[in-house]
């Protein structure tokens, strides 16, 4: 019993690859900025390597998409978050903005970090019987969502 226990241990902890295997670069980096990733899956979109993962507690972690250059370079990560987690600052400044009458699509958002430095929430929305998706800036610059995400 041990061994089938230590067998269902260790296929749970692999990490799950479409489209090829990551070089050992991308790999590293990866392993380098999130030790404590786990439910790892990597896909290849394009010129990048998304990897979908998650982090925290099991079973209840924290989601996150990352995406990575071929050369290992780390592009940004998208995080889920409750809208309970969002801060209050940056609910103030999409309720004082021209979206300030939306109601919230669903209970989380979106936080997004970038390699330049650049930071923020994306909220799905929906304003006068449609679905918009709205990007506040940790200063608080509110506009539609830049669809693509870098």
């Amino acid at each position: 019993m041990l061994a089938v226990a230590a067998a269902v241990l260790m296929a749970a902890s692999c990490e799950k690859y479409e489209d090829g295997r990551p070089s050992k670069d991308v790999r590293s980096e990866f392993e380098r900025m999130y030790p404590k990733a786990w439910d790892v899956e990597w896909e290849r979109m394009g010129e990048y390597w998304e990897v979908t993962f998650e982090t925290g507690s099991r079973p209840d972690g924290t989601e996150h998409k990352a995406w990575y250059d071929k050369g290992g370079n780390w592009i940004q990560t998208v995080t889920d978050v409750l809208l309970s987690s969002v801060p209050q600052e940056i609910k103030n400044y999409l309720q004082e903005s021209e979206y300030g009458t939306a109601q919230f699509e669903d209970y989380d958002a979106e936080y997004f970090e970038t390699q330049s430095g650049g930071a923020f929430y994306r909220f799905d929305l929906i304003a006068g019987g449609r679905e918009i998706e709205v990007d506040v800036t940790l200063n608080g610059e509110v506009t539609p969502a830049q669809y693509g995400y870098f």
